[in-house]
């Protein structure tokens, strides 16, 4: 009887000892502001049950808000609101190259937290402070957060050439193994990845060491994690939809359990002052000022890339345009207004566009290659239209046939002028003869000239792609 007594007061002596992590993970926010405000309060709740939190971002915390991304420092604003919610640590999205190395040197330094990335080596002349991990002490527990960047069959990550320029990288899955040695150093190792669903996956196969991968780039929703090799992965869509909360018991420098619970950002009310300081960082009558009405709701991606090639098209005054699906950042636009403020979220990037002269048979070429690199879909066209196959298994689409907008066939032999961007000449194989002339303007600048003429436009339904899957 007594031995019993003993047995169940060690029990619970051994149960006292354990210590509950909990680690907040987000990503892809892409400078989502209006959803800033439901964060703060998410946190704030859940720092009053667990002040010891952790709250991490995989990256993509800018690109797709006029307000952080144009200025004098693009991504700082989001900087701000993040130092302002208090984030502990970050890693690089391919997003975080957008601005180039001046503008990542200036939001990192900006930054209250710092940012990890193994596999990304910056040059010391470019100011960007970067490390490969970090470990935290929470209660005792220590945790260690290793950074991983994706890298494309090209060996940058997703991001125009010329704003790598400065950086070497290494494939996380090829570097990731190097870190095995964090596992003797922490009691919770995670792994901070902009790597993509799929590859976290692979990673958790080859990196079994790790608790939990916190991921990104994919814009996967994981419900309450996905449990692969004794990894916990999980991933929160993207632009603050939801947030995960991670929660690992801790005994004796050993995870005992581990799980995951997606939260809806929408449940939450918004917190007031941070309400105020995107309010603030909004008013700006530059982009406010509207172009244009849109006649009827825009439901199609594709619809919307088709008015954003009439407008490069009408600009540069070409044959015709061609606008990658990935360059396309609105899935939809409902009837109304259509501002300054919408272009740039539509087309944040700035790239150049250049116009070249192409054959027929080169135009057709473009388009297919261009599905190599842009997993978005079919590129979009203005002054033609085109249909496609996408074999089983093939990395590219094939085009079976194209004409002009007047349903005039187009000739492989014949001539045409072409609108592009500089991130396409950039990044597609095999591109034309003829490497083009800038035209001294950007996709975003073309659509405020484009539209500021129109007094109503009605892009639904607008289609000029046919793509099937064979």
């Amino acid at each position: 009887m007594k031995k019993s007594i003993i047995l169940s007061l060690l029990s619970l002596l051994g149960t006292a000892f354990a210590e509950q992590i909990t680690i907040l993970g987000i990503n892809d926010m892409h400078a989502n502001v209006d959803s800033i405000p439901q964060l703060t309060t998410c946190v704030q709740q859940e720092r009053a049950k667990s002040p010891q939190l952790l709250l991490l971002s995989a990256g993509d915390n800018r690109t797709g808000n006029p307000y952080v991304d144009c200025g004098d420092h693009p991504g700082a604003a989001m900087i701000q609101l993040m130092n302002h919610i208090g984030f502990d640590l970050s890693t690089l999205g391919n997003h975080e190259f957008d601005g180039g190395a001046a503008a990542m040197a200036y939001c990192i330094n900006t930054a209250d937290f710092e940012f990890v990335s193994a596999n990304v080596f910056p040059t010391d002349k470019l100011g960007v402070d970067l490390k490969p991990y970090k470990i935290f002490e929470r209660n005792g527990v220590r945790i260690g957060v290793l950074g991983l960047l994706q890298v494309d069959a090209s060996g940058r990550p997703d991001a125009h050439p010329d704003q790598c320029k400065g950086f070497s990288f290494i494939h996380p899955l090829e570097l990731a193994p190097h870190y095995r040695y964090l596992r003797s150093q922490c009691d919770i190792l995670i792994l901070l990845t902009h790597i993509g669903f799929e590859n976290d996956v692979k990673l958790a196969q080859i990196f079994p060491e790790a608790d939990a991968i916190i991921g990104g780039h994919s814009h996967t929703r994981v419900e309450n994690g996905h449990m692969e090799n004794g990894v916990l992965v999980t991933q929160t869509q993207n632009k603050l939809k939801y947030i995960t909360r991670l929660t690992f018991d801790v005994e004796d420098g050993k995870v005992l359990s581990k799980k995951a619970e997606l939260l809806p950002l929408k449940e939450y009310e918004a917190d007031a002052k941070t309400s105020a300081m995107v309010e603030q960082l909004k008013n700006q009558p530059f982009f406010k000022r509207s172009l244009t009405t849109v006649k009827r709701d825009i439901t199609r991606r594709e619809s919307m890339g088709c008015m954003m090639a009439d407008a490069i098209r009408n600009c540069v005054k070409t044959d015709i345009a061609i606008v990658n699906m990935g360059n396309v950042r609105l899935d939809s636009f409902a009837a109304g207004q259509l501002t300054v403020a919408d272009v740039y979220s539509l087309d944040p990037f700035g790239n150049d566009t250049i116009r070249m002269t192409v054959t027929g048979a080169e135009l057709i070429r473009v388009l297919e290659n261009i599905t190599q690199n842009d997993d978005h879909g079919a590129p979009c066209v203005s002054g033609m239209c085109y249909k496609a196959v996408w074999p089983a298994g093939a990395d590219r689409m094939r085009v079976t046939s194209a004409s002009l907008a007047d349903g005039t066939p187009i000739n492989p032999e014949g001539r045409y002028t072409l609108a592009i961007n500089s991130y396409l000449c950039a990044t597609t194989e095999n591109m034309p003869a003829d490497p083009g002339v800038s035209a001294q303007t950007d996709g975003a600048s073309c659509m405020l000239k484009y539209l500021e003429t129109k007094d109503e436009i009605d892009y639904e339904g607008v289609s000029r792609v046919e793509a099937t899957k064979e």
